[in-house]
C-alpha cells in the first residue's frame, strides 16, 4: 500500500493555510499602536503595503484609517486592549494608490500560560462591494421614501384642487343655471295660469334666458368631461373645447390632431385635463389673440401643446396653484407621476407654451419623445 506524502511541519502548514485565504491575517501587540508582529502577504494586493512596511512602521495602520472613521476605530481598539474583549470594527482605509476600501476587522486576544495578554490574532476582510451595495440600497430606499412622500403630497394637492373644483361647479350650478331655470319655471307657471297675458316679447325673453342657461351648462360640461372625449377621442374633444373658448374670447384658433391610434381612457383624460387647464389659464390671464392646440403621437407616447401669443409671464413666480386649479407645478408633477413630463415656457411679452408628454401604457417607454 502506498502511503500519502508526509505533511509539512506545523509552521509551514499554518503559513500555507493563512496565505491562501482571501483576507489579511495579522498578529499585533496589545498596545495602543497595535504594533505588528506579522501581516500576511494579501496586504500588498489589498492595500498596497508590503509585509516589511507593516512590520517596521508601527503607525502605518493608524495613519491609513480614513479620517472620518479614525476616532471611532481607535476608541474601539483602546476598549478591546483594556477589557480583553474581541475587537470588531468596520471602517475605511486608504490604499497606497489613493483608493478607499472598506475593511471588516475582527481579532481575538491570545493569552500566555499565565493568563497575560500575549497578542491579537485578527483577520481583515475586504467588504467594499458589500458596503457599496448597501449604500446603493440605502440610496434607493431614500429615493423611494421621497417619491412616496411626494406622491402623497401630490395626491393631497390634487384632492384639494378637485374638491375646490367640485365646490366651484356646485356654486356655478346653484347661482346660474338652477336659479335661472327656477325663475323661468315660476314665470311659466304664471303664464300657465294666465296664458292670454303672454306676449311674444316675453316668450322670446324666456327663450333667450333658457338658451343662456343651456350654454352655461354646456360650458360646465366642457370643463368637466365632454362626451366628445369618450365618443370621438382626444383631438376632437380639444377642438370642441378651444372653439368653445374662442366664442367667449374672440381668439383665432388652430387645432392640429395627429394622434393616430387613440390613447387609452385614463391617458386621454389626463392629457385633456392638462390641456384644458392650460387653455383656461390663457383665457383668464394671457390676453391672447391666437391660440394653437396640438395633439400628436411622439415616441412611445402622446404630446399635447397649448401655445398662445399673449402677454406671457415669469414661470418662477407663478408656481403656486390658484384655488380650484391644478397650478403649473402640480401639472408638472401630475405628468411626472404617470412617467411623462410637462414643460411651461414663457416670458413677459412673449406668449406661453405648455407642452405635456405622457407614455402610452401598452408601449415601451424607453423611447421617449423628441426633446
Amino acid at each position: 500500500m502506498t502511503l500519502p506524502p508526509a505533511l509539512p511541519d506545523d509552521e509551514d502548514l499554518y503559513r500555507a493555510l493563512v496565505e491562501s485565504i482571501p483576507a489579511i491575517f495579522y498578529i499585533d501587540r496589545p498596545d495602543d499602536l497595535s504594533t505588528n508582529y506579522y501581516t500576511s502577504p494579501q496586504a500588498l494586493d489589498l492595500l498596497g503595503y508590503t509585509q516589511e512596511e507593516w512590520g517596521t512602521t508601527p503607525e502605518l495602520w493608524m495613519a491609513k484609517i480614513h479620517p472620518d472613521d479614525r476616532e471611532r476605530v481607535l476608541g474601539e481598539n483602546e476598549r478591546s486592549n483594556r477589557t480583553g474583549e474581541p475587537f470588531f470594527c468596520e471602517y475605511r482605509m486608504q490604499t497606497r494608490d489613493g483608493r478607499i476600501v472598506w475593511i471588516r476587522d475582527e481579532a481575538v486576544l491570545e493569552m500566555d500560560d499565565e493568563g497575560r495578554p500575549r497578542h491579537w490574532r485578527g483577520l481583515m476582510l475586504d467588504v467594499t462591494a458589500q458596503k457599496e451595495a448597501e449604500e446603493k440600497l440605502r440610496w434607493s430606499l431614500e429615493v423611494l421614501r421621497r417619491t412616496i412622500q411626494q406622491r402623497r403630497e401630490l395626491a393631497q394637492r390634487l384632492e384639494r384642487a378637485q374638491e375646490e373644483e367640485r365646490r366651484r361647479v356646485a356654486a356655478d350650478l346653484h347661482d346660474d343655471p338652477i336659479q335661472v331655470m327656477s325663475a323661468v319655471d315660476l314665470r311659466l307657471q304664471m303664464l300657465a295660469d294666465s296664458p292670454a297675458g303672454a306676449s311674444a316679447a316675453e316668450l322670446a325673453n324666456l327663450h333667450e334666458t333658457v338658451v343662456r342657461a343651456i350654454e352655461r351648462l354646456r360650458s360646465l360640461v366642457f370643463e368637466l368631461r365632454p362626451s366628445t372625449l369618450d365618443r370621438d377621442g382626444l383631438g376632437p374633444a380639444l377642438k370642441a373645447y378651444v372653439e368653445h373658448a374662442a366664442l367667449q374670447t374672440g381668439w383665432t384658433t388652430a387645432v392640429i390632431d395627429r394622434v393616430g391610434t387613440e390613447p387609452g381612457p385614463e391617458l386621454r383624460a389626463m392629457l385633456y385635463r392638462i390641456a384644458v387647464e392650460a387653455i383656461g389659464n390663457a383665457r383668464k390671464h394671457a390676453h391672447a389673440t391666437h391660440v394653437e392646440v396640438r395633439a400628436v403621437s411622439a415616441g412611445a407616447g402622446v404630446m399635447v401643446s397649448v401655445i398662445d401669443d399673449g402677454v406671457g409671464f415669469d414661470p418662477g413666480v407663478a408656481a403656486e396653484p390658484r384655488p380650484g386649479h391644478l397650478g403649473l407645478q402640480t401639472m408638472v408633477e401630475r405628468a411626472e407621476l404617470l412617467g411623462g413630463w410637462c414643460r411651461i415656457s414663457s416670458e413677459p411679452g412673449a406668449g406661453t407654451r405648455v407642452e405635456c408628454w405622457l407614455p402610452r401604457g401598452d408601449e415601451p417607454t424607453s423611447a421617449g419623445p423628441p426633446v
